[in-house]
């Protein structure tokens, strides 16, 4: 199946982990004793997958030296096993060596391969926090360079990743490595929303970071006119004029948008015509036949067949059958939960399911499924993310003694432990009811405090005068609630001393249509949604009109589901092509990870007198770096010519 780098690219960062430390950038220098004859023996052993023997080879020979000969050797072992994954034997290799007398290119060496294995490990902190102070120069300031836009990217810092990269282009060598470089500098900008392309692009042409800015905006004005697209290049590169793009990149980019924007020929939508969900599968048909009318007139159409997908896990597999007897070349559906796991279960799928909700088992893993769904978890890692991107670490959380609330708190937590934060205390609510004082006092310790003063009283014998003290470790509360419960609970935490507290949750919250006299009790709650509910203006508002006035009565109750719909049709052609890494929709930016599934990066707002205000853009929270640099000359073949 070919595969190609699109505007929906999938991520490098294996690829460009795997490039780190061999050689490609000129990255690895070895000892001064560590002849040439060694190196190349220890490459061929890694080019065979033996990286033990490789790490085993710089050892004999670190063995027989002394001093930094003697370190180099230990780091160039390091290094073999950091590519052979073993992570632990590396880690103790490292250890080994005197890490605080270490100096010069050595001293980089031992930093890049630490922060290495904590990229991999997904310690994005620690490795930033180790490659704080990148070289000026030497053989090292690729590898920190790649790291540090890895570890950004893996804390969603989206903006400071492409910086990284922008910096890290002109010292690639190899024209595959760079180009490699150049698609994560767009998977990266595309995480980006419109108002943040906008905000953040603060250089002036010729500046290279604005100018991959100034192109990913114009891509999505055109993501699904090619031509037109190509007509407009030429002014930019006149804006940009020798902007690194230009050499390889555009040229990828439009040959494979009009591979990956043609869609099948037969389409087919499973959904439940009747019962519980009709309406809401119904909600979800219709946004999908507002995008289906809205394709530009130019563009190819699929044959367009609705099956009703029935209440039992059998009906959407004889559903899915008979599409593909009529000729179906991929299917959309179903939505239960249930009958994507029957579908999942099949030992082969014959064409594509973008299926309309996830399953969590591994076991059921399918390659020809992809799952999309609104996944209350997605939100909750992204306030996770929101939140350490605050700078807070120690949290708090709430959440209702249902199902859903312990599904929704283990995403936030797994993903916070992940980043590194600390979840002091979690209490679970009782959802039926409306005062939760006693829960809300016990999680602040004022209980812990009332109790302190009861026992000064008994000792010195006298009244005290006392006002309780909340507990000062924490930085945030991490509150899982509908919006009735939000409601009362936003209040309760004033009255019990915690109205400094940032409070942290999911859409649940919000409706998705303003309301400022319901929704004054949740003033300086955050919450994460959707740019389909939050913002204004976007190149989707013509849709919005088009559903309020077809389906006026469902256009609000069923308001997300709808967005779930458009983004589910317009995925189409990149997944059936097998060349979807990352998309800018109206549920939010969409990427596929693993088993298929497909995430959500979403847009976050607080109440402020009622009505939900957009967070502004996180700039860069480290002095800004010059991303104007002197691009690689190139031979008449396009391949860079090393200065």
């Amino acid at each position: 199946m070919k595969k190609c780098p699109t505007i929906l690219w999938k991520t490098v960062a294996a690829t460009l982990l795997i490039a780190l430390l061999a050689g490609c950038s000129s990255s690895v220098k070895p000892g001064s004793s560590a002849d040439s004859r060694l190196q190349q023996q220890a490459r061929t052993l890694e080019t065979s997958g033996n990286y033990q023997g490789a790490a085993q080879l710089y050892l004999d020979a670190a063995a027989k030296s002394s001093g930094t000969d003697q370190q180099a050797l230990k780091l160039q072992a390091a290094a073999s096993l950091i590519r052979g994954e073993d992570y632990a034997s590396a880690n103790r290799l490292l250890d080994e060596l005197p890490a605080a007398r270490l100096s010069g290119e050595i001293k980089q060496h031992y930093v890049v391969n630490r922060a290495a294995i904590a990229v991999v490990e997904q310690r994005p902190g620690q490795a930033l926090t180790l490659l704080g102070a990148v070289p000026s120069g030497g053989p090292y300031v690729a590898d920190y360079r790649r790291l540090r836009a890895e570890a950004y990217l893996q804390e969603s810092r989206f903006y400071l990743s492409a910086r990284e990269r922008v910096l890290l282009d002109p010292l690639l060598i190899d024209p595959e490595l760079r180009l490699e470089n150049e698609f994560a500098i767009w998977e990266a900008l595309n995480r980006l929303t419109d108002a943040e392309l906008q905000t953040l692009r603060t250089g002036v042409p010729p500046d290279p970071l604005s100018g991959w800015m100034e192109l990913v905006e114009l891509t999505r004005l055109y993501l699904q006119q090619p031509d037109a697209l190509t007509e407009v290049i030429p002014h930019w590169q006149q804006r940009y004029p020798r902007h690194p793009a230009s050499t390889a990149f555009i040229p990828k980019l439009m040959e494979s948008m009009r591979m990956a924007g043609q869609p099948p020929e037969h389409l087919a939508l499973l959904l439940p015509l009747k019962g519980k969900l009709a309406n809401a599968a119904g909600a979800i048909r219709d946004g999908i036949l507002a995008a289906y009318y809205d394709t530009p007139a130019a563009s190819n159409k699929p044959e367009l067949q609705i099956y009703d997908s029935g209440t039992t896990p059998e009906d959407a597999v004889a559903a899915y059958q008979q599409a593909i007897a009529a000729g179906a070349e991929f299917v959309i559906g179903p939505l239960r939960k249930e009958s994507v796991q029957a579908l999942a279960s099949q030992p082969q799928l014959a064409v594509p399911l973008l299926a309309l909700n996830q399953v969590e088992d591994p076991t059921r893993f399918n390659p020809s499924l992809y799952q999309f769904g609104l996944a209350p978890e997605d939100e909750a890692r992204e306030v996770a993310r929101l939140a350490w991107r605050e700078g807070f670490t120690r949290t708090i959380a709430l959440l209702p003694n249902t199902e859903w609330g312990e599904r929704v708190y283990a995403a936030f937590a797994a993903e916070w432990e992940l980043l590194g934060g600390i979840t002091l205390e979690a209490e679970r609510y009782d959802a039926t009811k409306t005062d939760h004082g006693k829960i809300i006092s016990s999680v602040l310790n004022l209980d812990s405090s009332k109790a302190r003063q009861q026992q000064l009283t008994r000792h010195l014998g006298r009244q005290l005068v006392f006002e309780p003290r909340r507990r000062q470790d924490v930085d945030f509360v991490f509150l899982i609630a509908s919006s009735r419960q939000a409601r009362l609970i936003r209040p309760q935490l004033r009255f019990y001393r915690a109205s400094s507290l940032p409070v942290y949750t999911t859409s649940k919250v919000y409706s998705g249509t303003p309301d400022a006299s319901k929704d004054a009790d949740m003033n300086g709650i955050i919450f994460c949604d959707m740019p389909w509910t939050l913002e204004s203006g976007g190149n989707w508002e013509h849709l919005q009109h088009t559903i309020n006035a077809s389906w006026p009565t469902n256009a609000s109750r069923y308001r997300r589901l709808y967005a779930l719909g458009i983004d589910a049709y317009r995925l189409t052609p990149y997944l059936s092509s097998n060349m979807f890494g990352a998309y800018h929709g109206v549920t939010g930016n969409l990427s596929l990870g693993s088993q298929g599934h497909i995430s959500r990066t979403l847009r976050c707002a607080k109440f402020s007198n009622g009505l939900p205000v957009l967070l502004e853009p996180a700039v860069a929270t480290e002095p800004p770096e010059q991303t104007t640099v002197i691009p690689v000359e190139t031979t008449d073949n396009g391949h860079p010519v090393p200065r």
